[in-house]
């Protein structure tokens, strides 16, 4: 007996939680250190009680475990949590062994607790660790293969080891047909000996390469490309080279049309080198709800902000502040209808300078269609803006001519117009005269020949001033116009041509003012070419009518409709009467219909035109009410 006291003493002082049970799994004694672990004495605990120290969740696990280790008599380490004193549930690993009599029978299980919870905590924040790390390398992965270039890596001696997937798609092939050395064969022939010395000679003595050369696409097509790569160490000490393919097709068209000088060509290489050689590879990455997560070192460079000021929505920073709303507008319907939509803004650039650029945008979607990541690029458009300016402003110097030829062609019938009142004028100042002189004076008389007068000359006034209105030169100005007021002119200037062709015109106008945003001797213009050509496509007879009719629609337009009973258009050439140089007229020279299109569309409307039943045509264009018109400033 006293063996036996000593012997559990000795236990009690064992730093861990020691136990022992009968041979059919009931426990029968465990150590003060477990007892204490527990907070519980051991006559809550013997016998089958012991299950109520662990957690409801694992005591089927740990039953059944225990039941299979004590029929196969065989020791197994089983892990479940153990209630502690203080109420908490900590991980607990169960240590175990029999204890046989002679003939092999199981006659007592022993065994120990140990705490593991710590242990187990470190094996889940490195489990956590390695998936972050396996999400950033897939993220990294993505943001690679979403970039709309051609990304690849390449090993010491020149063979490639990866391609992205802008890459497989552009060639149709899968990677091992492009990989190693099989991305020469979709180089074009003429370009394979000086593309791989210069790649031969910076591998061996550059950190980096550019060259340009012909890859065939999936198409069988060949197109231009810019080549530019970097040779870096990787996380693992070893030596890669990293790059990207930008096509530069229709730079290099544009380059081979400007060959037919000596000074074109040197101008058109000095301007293509500037191009490829700031060639905006500018990527980025939102969350699904439109908030930056990523954007390259090339654009943080370029705004010279730290990341940390546009990450978030504070990216809106790096715009001009007369297109941030306008741009909020935008992203906030691109992320809500999940539907990219390019969109043109000014970005401030680190020396205070706003450059205009092109922002594309394109959704990561999952098998149910969700927006996973947003993925976009930002591409340099300055000089197309100011190409595009300049094109306005010909096709502007273009109207004036246009303009000024139709007054001219009209010479006759203005100057009938004019004759008009200026006959009356002297006929009625004669008569003035005459009833001044004595003897046949009559005052009343010759006032009203006075007032006739000034009534002519007021009439010729107008004709004056809406020839002056319609010859002007003056730059475009987009302000609250009256349409119905604009309209009127050009009928009053059209009416002596008119008459003398036998043509009816009917309108169809509100009597009150109808308020447009727009160029008013533009807005004239169109309406002039517009009836012109019907008047010169409707022949002389009973039904010689041209009608001119404005709808107000409820969206925000104002829809005219310039309708003729002449000879029509024919079926095939509904589609080209607005294209440039394209005329159904002997005598033509096709750029009427163009500007009025031109016009329209630079008025944010449309034109179109449809023949009518039984004889003539139509032609309808929109514009845009004043009062529902946003108008960027």
């Amino acid at each position: 007996m006293e063996h036996l006291i000593h012997t559990d003493a000795i236990i009690d002082m064992i730093p861990a939680m020691a136990w022992s049970t009968t041979s059919d799994g009931m426990l029968d004694f465990a150590n003060q250190h477990f007892l204490e672990y527990v907070g519980m004495p051991m006559a809550d605990i013997a016998g089958e009680n012991f299950y109520r120290i662990f957690h409801p969740d694992d005591l089927d696990r740990l039953g059944a475990d225990w039941r299979n280790i004590m029929t196969s008599k065989t020791a197994k380490e089983v892990e479940g949590r153990i209630k502690r004193a203080d109420g908490v549930f900590r991980w607990c690993s169960l240590r175990q062994k029999p204890r046989y009599d002679p003939e092999g029978t199981v006659v007592r299980w022993y065994g120990v607790v140990l705490d593991i919870e710590d242990r187990r905590q470190a094996e889940d924040a490195l489990k956590e660790t390695k998936a972050a790390l396996a999400a950033s390398e897939q993220n990294l992965r993505l943001i690679i293969d979403s970039l709309p270039v051609l990304v690849w890596s390449a090993l010491p001696d020149g063979s490639a080891d990866f391609v992205n997937k802008s890459w497989l798609d552009y060639a149709g092939l899968p990677a091992e047909r492009i990989l190693d050395w099989g991305f020469l064969d979709l180089y074009h022939p003429e370009d394979i000996p000086e593309m791989v010395e210069i790649w031969k000679r910076d591998l061996e003595s550059s950190d980096h390469t550019q060259l340009k050369g012909r890859i065939l696409g999936a198409d069988g097509r060949y197109r231009w490309f810019y080549f530019s790569g970097r040779k870096l160490e990787d996380a693992n000490g070893i030596v890669r080279w990293f790059g990207v393919n930008i096509d530069i097709e229709d730079l290099q068209c544009a380059e081979d049309a400007l060959r037919a000088s000596e000074t074109a060509l040197r101008e058109s290489e000095h301007k293509l080198s500037l191009i490829i050689n700031t060639i905006p590879a500018m990527a980025w990455s939102c969350t699904p709800d439109g908030r930056l997560e990523y954007w390259n070192k090339n654009l943080i460079d370029f705004v010279g902000l730290p990341f940390e000021e546009i990450v978030d929505f504070g990216f809106y920073r790096m715009f001009h502040p007369d297109d941030v709303e306008r741009m909020r507008a935008s992203w906030e319907e691109v992320v809500a209808t999940k539907r990219p939509n390019p969109v043109d803004a000014r970005i401030r650039r680190f020396d205070g300078e706003y450059r205009w650029f092109n922002l594309r945008q394109n959704p990561l979607l999952d098998a149910e269609g969700n927006v996973v990541r947003w993925y976009g690029v930002v591409v340099d458009i300055e000089d197309r803006k100011r190409a595009e300016e300049s094109l306005r402003q010909s096709q502007s110097d273009l109207a004036h001519v246009t303009r000024l030829t139709t007054i001219g062609e009209l010479a006759v019938s203005i100057a009938h117009e004019i004759n008009q009142p200026l006959m009356a004028i002297v006929t009625n100042a004669g008569t003035c005269l005459r009833w001044l002189q004595e003897g046949q004076m009559d005052l009343e008389q010759a006032r009203l020949a006075a007032d006739r007068v000034v009534h002519d000359g007021h009439r010729a006034g107008e004709i004056v001033s809406s020839i002056r209105s319609m010859a002007q030169r003056a730059p475009v100005r987009m302000e609250r116009t009256d349409f119905n007021s604009a309209l009127r002119d050009v009928l009053f200037l059209l009416r002596a041509e008119l008459q003398s062709r036998g043509l009816e015109v009917v309108t169809n106008l509100s009597p009150h003012p109808l308020y447009v945003l727009g160029d008013r001797t533009q807005l004239q213009q169109v309406l002039l070419n517009l009836i012109i050509n019907s008047a010169e496509a409707t022949h002389n007879g009973a039904e010689a009518t041209i009608r001119i009719h404005c709808t107000q629609r409820q969206e925000g337009e104002v829809e005219i409709n310039v309708s003729d009973t002449g000879q029509g258009i024919a079926p095939d050439q509904i589609d080209r009467v607005f294209e440039a140089f394209y005329t159904t007229k002997s005598d033509g020279i096709g750029m009427g219909l163009s500007i009025c299109r031109s016009i329209v569309e630079a008025h944010g409307g449309r034109i179109w035109a449809k023949s009518n039943y039984p004889t003539g045509a139509s032609f309808n264009f929109t514009l845009s009410t004043y009062e529902d018109t946003a108008v960027d400033r």
